[in-house]
């Protein structure tokens, strides 16, 4: 499974980097191959890390590679692996077969006695192939079908491997992914009113700071109301950001309209599939302006305006990891003009 963000904006007018993270699963073994465990995480470290906890290997004698023998040591192409992804962690001085060296291993151990075997199977298979080819065509989906099945399933007592390890009372997967978005939403709440106490604006300027207050307050207020968004991420919602599967698709980088991975089809990532779930540059900037103009002509802060930049998707979007940019949005800015509530109402009554 890949890694998506929630990055913004979704329009480049805004400046707001919003991140909610879908962590990817991948499994592990060492040189032996005798034991594998899946693990989660975002980065090469992190399940670099995890990797070597989990075999009680001493990181810095360890080397992270794939099945085909080649190292990870990037972080940039440890982000084009797929999910599920083997990870051999190698101690130094170790060995271990590759697939072609398992392959030649056989190879060379073949003998007459095989061969013939090997005859024999081949004159079978040629006999009536496509029928034999559908057999184990419909052997092999079974396993598909479960999946796709255990996908579809909600209930803990359904799928009880979705919720292994998850500390949790949630009985649906839903309810899960519902508390799982609140608590992202309910984040950036708290990143931000961190932010604006911590400021020197906030300290400094007592008359602003009321503003600031009131807003925040109503910021809570209308959070509470929407139940902090948790629909986002609950597929049996209508105003879900997946289809009714539970798959996201990617929406592409902050300032492009589409994702132009695999030639526009997208980043996709269906966490009811498998359980690997997973602030802000803000507009707090904004938020000091905005307070000034409102005290200066003694009007509201247009609440709704700053709410959906910070907490809906009027400037929250779907991005993958690896479309997520992480540098400053130059070109994106707020707009002054929806900074206050009523404000041309107010304009026209200035006498000036």
């Amino acid at each position: 499974m890949y890694n998506i963000h929630y990055a913004t904006p979704s329009n480049p007018i805004f400046v707001l980097n919003t991140i909610i993270i879908f962590s990817i699963g991948y499994k592990i073994t060492n040189c032996a191959q005798d034991i594998r465990i899946g693990v989660v995480g975002n980065s090469r470290e992190e399940v670099f890390t995890k990797g070597c906890q989990k075999l009680k290997l001493d990181a810095v004698n360890v080397t992270m590679m794939t099945l085909d023998g080649t190292v990870i040591d990037d972080e940039e192409y440890f982000q084009l692996l797929p999910a599920q992804t083997l990870f051999i962690f190698r101690l130094n001085g170790e060995t271990f077969e590759t697939g072609a060296d398992l392959v030649y291993n056989v190879l060379a151990a073949v003998n007459n006695d095989t061969l013939k075997t090997s005859i024999k199977i081949k004159s079978f298979m040629d006999e009536n192939i496509k029928e034999k080819i559908r057999i184990l065509s419909s052997v092999l989906d079974v396993d598909h079908n479960k999946q796709i099945n255990l996908t579809s399933c909600s209930l803990r007592s359904k799928d009880p491997e979705w919720f292994q390890d998850l500390d949790t009372r949630a009985k649906t997967k839903e309810e899960f992914m519902f508390k799982r978005c609140q608590e992202r939403i309910r984040s950036y709440m708290y990143k931000t009113k961190t932010d604006m106490i911590k400021s020197d604006f906030y300290i400094q300027h007592k008359k602003c700071r009321q503003y600031l207050d009131e807003v925040y307050k109503q910021f809570s207020e209308l959070l509470t109301k929407n139940k902090y968004h948790g629909y986002y991420f609950d597929r049996s919602n209508s105003n879900c950001l997946c289809d009714n599967t539970g798959t996201f698709i990617c929406e592409g980088a902050w300032n492009q309209s589409i994702c132009s991975y695999e030639r526009g089809t997208g980043h996709k990532i269906n966490p009811y599939q498998n359980r690997e779930v997973e602030r802000s540059r803000s507009v707090i900037p904004a938020l000091f302006e905005a307070s000034v103009m409102a005290s200066e002509i003694g009007c509201s802060i247009n609440m709704n305006y700053f709410y959906d930049l910070l907490f809906t998707t009027v400037n929250l979007k779907l991005v993958h990891i690896v479309c997520h940019d992480k540098g400053q949005h130059i070109s994106a800015k707020c707009d002054p003009n929806l900074y206050l509530k009523n404000k041309q109402l107010y304009e026209k009554s200035d006498p000036q």
